[in-house]
């Protein structure tokens, strides 16, 4: 059955963590759990680095490390940290694995498909720096590469363009934390997606944050290696209201125990071999007006020029590739010049 990873929100010392660790089963960790911020000097608070001194609370616990994509993306619209200071972090512990920083495209955060091809480019570019980085200190074979979309063809796509995945300690799964179980986009179609792109490869998926309907369906799949959640947290928020409460970690703790046996007993439960019908990953079709042509292949270029750390992230976007796509019929001006 795939592992469960309970998700923590923090390492401070207190009932949570002492919870964790008498549960002994392994946990998640996002990367801003680490953040530490300062007000600038108009009261802006700034991204500072990161606390390396509270790695030392994960002595004993079976940890990995998530570089919180959607929280980034969600709060603050970028990464506020580095790719150099997010693979420090990573390397300042013995992490079971931690993942590549990507970026998401759950629908408030990507608003149509060209922005979803925008950042499955830029997830591609970001794998490759983390890949280098992690390679430098040393790491790179616990680094996770992070496969995101949202359709069937998105995921196979990144895929596609991620170097080398098939053999990484696991693939992760990105955009699944609220997505249904069946249906064309479904959790299910995803997942046999990727299981039949990957055929013989050893490569094992992880499922980030993904509802209980979702790992009871597929407990017993054999391409999925984890999943993950910290859906007790709102349970506990509304649970603390109700009665009047504070959400204390004592209170959140209680939660998370009784959380964490629904989830491991959900898996444990025998499996119906739940699986998606097969349909053949059908592909968008292209514009079929000539000027909508030429400029979804200008920015098709454009991502891939991206992907190899060619052009940079602000040089995407639709603006971008209508330049791009009548770039070369503007007028030279030194021709321009000469002719007159």
């Amino acid at each position: 059955m795939p592992e469960f990873l309970l998700g923590l929100s923090h390492l401070a010392d207190g009932p949570l963590l002492a919870a964790a660790r008498r549960l002994r089963t392994p946990v998640l960790l996002s990367t801003n759990a680490f953040s530490i911020w300062r007000p600038d000097r108009i009261g802006v608070r700034d991204w500072v680095g990161f606390d390396h001194r509270s790695l030392r609370r994960l002595a004993g616990l079976d940890a990995a490390l998530d570089s919180a994509g959607f929280v980034a993306m969600a709060r603050y619209g970028f990464y506020p940290w580095t790719v150099a200071a997010y693979m420090d972090l990573a390397a300042t512990a013995p992490w079971r694995w931690f993942s590549a920083m990507d970026l998401c495209v759950e629908p408030e955060i990507a608003r149509d498909d060209a922005e979803i091809l925008d950042r499955i480019a830029g997830t591609v570019r970001l794998y490759i720096r983390c890949l280098r980085e992690a390679e430098e200190r040393g790491i790179a074979d616990r680094l996770a590469p992070v496969v995101q979309g949202w359709r069937p063809d998105h995921y196979l796509r990144c895929l596609d363009r991620l170097p080398d995945v098939e053999h990484a300690p696991v693939l992760g799964v990105g955009s699944v934390c609220r997505r249904q179980v069946g249906g064309p986009d479904g959790v299910l179609r995803v997942v046999d997606t990727l299981d039949r792109a990957l055929g013989d490869a050893p490569a094992r998926l992880h499922l980030y944050g993904v509802k209980s309907e979702a790992m009871h369906a597929l407990r017993d799949h054999p391409r999925v290696a984890s999943v993950d959640s910290q859906a007790y947290g709102q349970t506990a928020r509304r649970a603390a209201f109700a009665a009047g409460q504070s959400k204390t970690d004592a209170f959140l703790a209680r939660h998370m125990v009784a959380f964490q046996r629904r989830q491991v007993a959900l898996l444990a439960e025998p499996g119906q071999g739940a699986r998606s019908p097969f349909f053949p990953v059908a592909l968008p079709e292209s514009p079929v007006d000539p000027i909508e042509a030429r400029v979804a292949a200008a920015a098709d270029e454009l991502r891939a020029l991206h992907e190899t750390g060619e052009v940079e992230w602000g040089d995407l976007g639709p603006l971008s590739a209508y330049h791009w796509a009548f770039m070369d019929d503007l007028p030279d001006p030194e021709a321009a010049a000469e002719a007159a």
